[in-house]
């Protein structure tokens, strides 16, 4: 993807409204208090100082910025791959941090990215998946009339009826939401000026396709799984 490309995307959402164990007691009568089980730190979510969302301890030795698109074929392999052995993993042990960074391809980026992050942050990792896991499902061909539905000026409008066309909505309606509350996480401008911000800073600095990975603020050079994993080894160490 080229500077051009970011620029665009940046310009249409802007200008045409889019696109914790109690002691145990010595006493022989008194029984012992169970341990209380180890933080599961996949299950910690917190956000990071920009705004994303970090999945795992704040505190961890590496820290791995995923840029993804949920457009990208080639993103929801890597999500699909790296789920189970990244999740249970390093991440559960608290020793890697994972910040999700949307990364804007297109119009439909800028409704499921609205989508996946729509709700409280405990939602937001299985918003993410289940977009990426029923992508096969939904990135098609938009439906007859799509660009006249999707050139209103009226942005909530313009990113519901992207997210109709595609069958985002269905999806999230199926995952508990009912339409009023996606209808205002669609018609948040404000974070999808702050998302396409976001895609032409990563472009300006490095990142020209997607997934892209940084690694405690470096670029990688992986885009997939496979190649990624003995990266993040070699950095645990």
């Amino acid at each position: 993807m080229t500077k051009l490309l970011a620029a665009t995307i940046l310009s249409t959402v802007t200008a045409t409204a889019l696109f914790v164990a109690a002691p145990l007691t010595a006493k022989p009568a008194t029984a012992a208090k169970p341990a209380v089980a180890a933080l599961s730190w996949d299950k910690k979510l917190s956000r990071s100082p920009a705004g994303n969302h970090v999945i795992g301890n704040p505190a961890a030795k590496v820290r791995l910025v995923e840029f993804m698109s949920y457009t990208c074929p080639h993103c929801a392999h890597y999500a699909h791959d790296s789920k189970v052995p990244l999740l249970s993993g390093p991440v559960r042990q608290g020793k890697v941090a994972i910040e999700v960074r949307p990364f804007f391809r297109n119009i439909i980026d800028v409704s499921a990215s609205l989508l996946a992050l729509c709700g409280s942050d405990s939602k937001f990792l299985g918003n993410h998946h289940a977009i990426m896991e029923a992508q096969a499902n939904w990135l098609k061909a938009p439906p007859e009339g799509a660009q006249q539905r999707w050139a209103t000026e009226d942005f909530g409008a313009k990113m519901k009826a992207v997210a109709q066309d595609m069958g985002l909505y269905s999806l999230m309606t199926a995952r508990g939401y009912t339409p009023a509350q996606l209808d205002q996480c669609l018609a948040d401008r404000t974070l999808a000026d702050k998302l396409a911000n976001q895609t032409n800073q990563a472009m300006e600095g490095g990142v020209n396709g997607t997934p892209s990975f940084m690694i405690n603020g470096k670029l990688q050079e992986a885009h997939e799984w496979k190649v990624l994993q003995p990266l993040l080894t070699a950095a645990i160490r």
